[in-house]
C-alpha cells in the first residue's frame, strides 16, 4: 500500500510538470492564432467592360501566403495590416458589336494589401490565351472557288495581362464574407495582324470568401 502511495504520488508529479510545461506553449499558440490572419478561398464575380464594351467576368483566388503585421492605434487596440498572395484562374468576356467577342481564360498572381480599416488595393499579372469571334457574317472561299458562311469565325492569340485595383473588405469591421473592388487591366495579345493589340478593361465587382477564419472574427473570438 505504501508503494502504491508512493507511484500515485510520483505520477502527479510527473502529471503536473507536464502540464506546467505544456502550459506556455499553449498559450504562445493562443496568442499566435490571434494575430494570425486565415487564409480563405475567395470567388469573383464582375462587370467587365472593354472602354464603353460590356462583358463579365468570374474567377477563383486560392491563398498561397499570408503575412500579418501588428499595429497598435490610438486606444492601443491591437491592429493587424494584410498582405496576402493568390493564385487566380479567371475566364473573362467583353462583346464589341461591329469588332469582335473576345472570350479569354488567365491565370495569374495576385498580391493584396489590406489595412486595418478594411480598405485594400492589390496588383496582379496574368497569362492566358483568347478567342475572339469576328462581329458580323464572315465568309469562307476555297481552292475551287466555293463560297461558304463561316460559324464562330475567329482567332486564338495568346495574352498577358497586367491589372491593379482597390475595394473594400467587410470581413475586417463588418464581419460580412464579402469585398467589393475596382480594378483596371491593360490585356496585351500578340500577334495581332503581325502587331501588338492592347486594350484596357475595367472590372467592378464582389469576392466572396468561401471559406477560412478571417482576421476580425480570429481577434474579437481571442479577446
Amino acid at each position: 500500500m505504501h508503494l502504491n502511495m508512493k507511484r500515485g504520488n510520483t505520477f502527479k508529479l510527473l502529471l503536473t510538470l507536464f502540464l506546467s510545461a505544456l502550459s506556455p506553449a499553449c498559450f504562445a499558440q493562443n496568442d499566435c492564432q490571434e494575430h494570425m490572419p486565415g487564409n480563405s478561398i475567395n470567388l469573383k464575380t464582375a462587370y467587365n467592360s472593354s472602354l464603353i464594351y460590356p462583358g463579365a467576368r468570374f474567377g477563383v483566388e486560392f491563398p498561397v501566403k499570408t503575412f500579418g503585421s501588428g499595429m497598435l492605434n490610438v486606444s492601443l487596440e491591437k491592429k493587424e495590416k494584410v498582405k496576402e498572395s493568390f493564385i487566380t484562374a479567371n475566364l473573362s468576356w467583353y462583346h464589341h458589336p461591329y469588332f469582335h467577342d473576345n472570350l479569354y481564360l488567365t491565370a495569374g498572381w495576385t498580391i493584396r494589401k489590406t489595412k486595418p480599416t478594411g480598405f485594400f488595393t492589390e496588383f496582379s499579372p496574368e497569362i492566358g490565351v483568347s478567342r475572339t469571334f469576328i462581329g458580323g457574317t464572315t465568309y469562307k472561299v476555297d481552292e475551287a472557288g466555293n463560297v461558304s458562311r463561316e460559324k464562330f469565325a475567329g482567332y486564338f492569340y495568346p495574352l498577358i495581362s497586367v491589372g491593379g485595383g482597390l475595394g473594400y473588405d467587410f470581413s475586417i469591421i463588418k464581419l460580412k464574407p464579402l469585398m467589393l473592388f475596382y480594378k483596371m487591366n491593360l490585356i496585351t495579345m500578340y500577334p495581332y495582324n503581325s502587331t501588338v493589340y492592347l486594350r484596357p478593361a475595367m472590372e467592378l465587382g464582389v469576392i466572396y470568401k468561401l471559406k477560412g477564419n478571417h482576421l476580425s472574427k480570429t481577434r474579437q473570438k481571442n479577446q
